[in-house]
C-alpha cells in the first residue's frame, strides 16, 4: 500500500493536476470516463499518477477523432463550448490559472491570447456556415503545458477562398493565413488573426501544431513548416508551452 500511495494522489490533488473540479472527477468516475485508481479503506478516491498521465496525453487524440468523425457528436461538456460566450468564459478561467503559475506568468498573456484568437476564429469564420455541429473543442492541461482546440467548421481553405478564390489547396491557404495580411477592409479581415498567433507563439517560445483539411502547419523555435496530414473537418490545434 505504501508503494501505491507514493505514486498516487487524493481526489483534490488529482483535480488540480487535471485542471477540473472534484465534482467533475466524481462524475467521470461514475460514468467510467476516468475511474479512480483505487479507494482507501475509508472509501476516498485516489488516482495513480500514471493513470492521470495516460488520460491527459489523450486530449489531442480525443479532439482529433472528433474532428475526423463522419457524424458529429457533442464532446464531453468539460471540453465543449457550443457558443462563443461559453468559450470566452472558459478562456478567461484558463488565463487566470496560467497567470497563477509563477513560471508561466511572463508568457501567460501571449499563450492565452493565442488560444483565444484561434477559438474566436472558429466562431467568426463559421458564422452561419457550420456544416453540422457548431462550437469548439477546448481542453487544456497545465501540468503538461498543453492546450487543444478543434472545430468542425468549413476550414481555412474554404474561408480564405471567399477573398482569394484562386487558392489552390490547404497548403497554400495555411501559408497565406500565417504569413500575409489578406485585407484590412472590414468585414473581410478573415484569417489575419493567425499572423498574430504566429507572433505570440514565437515570443512565448512555444510550439504550435495547426491542422486544416489535409495539411499541418507547425511552428517550433520560430521555424514554420508545412506538411501533409490525415484529413480533418475544420481545424485542429495544439499549443505546447
Amino acid at each position: 500500500m505504501n508503494n501505491i500511495l507514493e505514486k498516487s494522489m487524493p481526489i483534490d490533488e488529482a483535480a488540480r493536476y487535471l485542471g477540473v473540479s472534484k465534482m467533475t472527477l466524481r462524475r467521470w468516475d461514475a460514468s467510467g470516463k476516468l475511474k479512480a485508481s483505487f479507494l482507501s479503506p475509508g472509501s476516498h478516491r485516489y488516482y495513480l499518477l500514471s493513470d492521470l498521465q495516460k488520460f491527459t496525453r489523450g486530449l489531442y487524440r480525443i479532439a482529433e477523432e472528433w474532428a475526423q468523425a463522419e457524424t458529429a457528436t457533442e464532446p464531453s461538456a468539460e471540453f465543449y463550448s457550443a457558443t462563443n460566450d461559453r468559450f470566452k468564459t472558459r478562456l478567461e478561467r484558463m488565463a487566470l490559472e496560467i497567470a497563477d503559475v509563477p513560471t508561466l506568468t511572463p508568457i501567460s498573456a501571449l499563450i492565452s491570447s493565442a488560444a483565444g484568437e484561434i477559438g474566436n476564429n472558429s466562431f467568426d469564420h463559421n458564422l452561419g456556415n457550420w456544416p453540422d455541429l457548431p462550437g469548439v473543442f477546448f481542453a487544456y492541461d497545465l501540468a503538461k503545458r498543453v492546450i487543444v482546440l478543434a472545430d468542425r467548421g468549413v476550414g481555412v481553405l474554404a474561408t480564405l477562398r471567399r477573398i482569394e478564390p484562386k487558392l489552390a489547396d490547404d497548403e497554400d491557404a495555411l501559408r497565406l493565413a500565417f504569413t500575409k495580411i489578406i485585407t484590412a477592409r472590414a468585414p473581410e479581415h478573415r484569417g489575419n488573426g493567425l499572423k498574430y498567433v504566429r507572433e505570440a507563439i514565437n515570443l512565448a517560445n512555444a510550439r504550435l501544431s495547426f491542422r486544416s483539411g489535409n495539411t499541418e502547419l507547425t511552428i517550433v523555435k520560430g521555424e514554420m513548416n508545412i506538411k501533409k496530414a490525415a484529413p480533418i473537418r475544420g481545424t485542429l490545434t495544439m499549443i505546447n508551452f
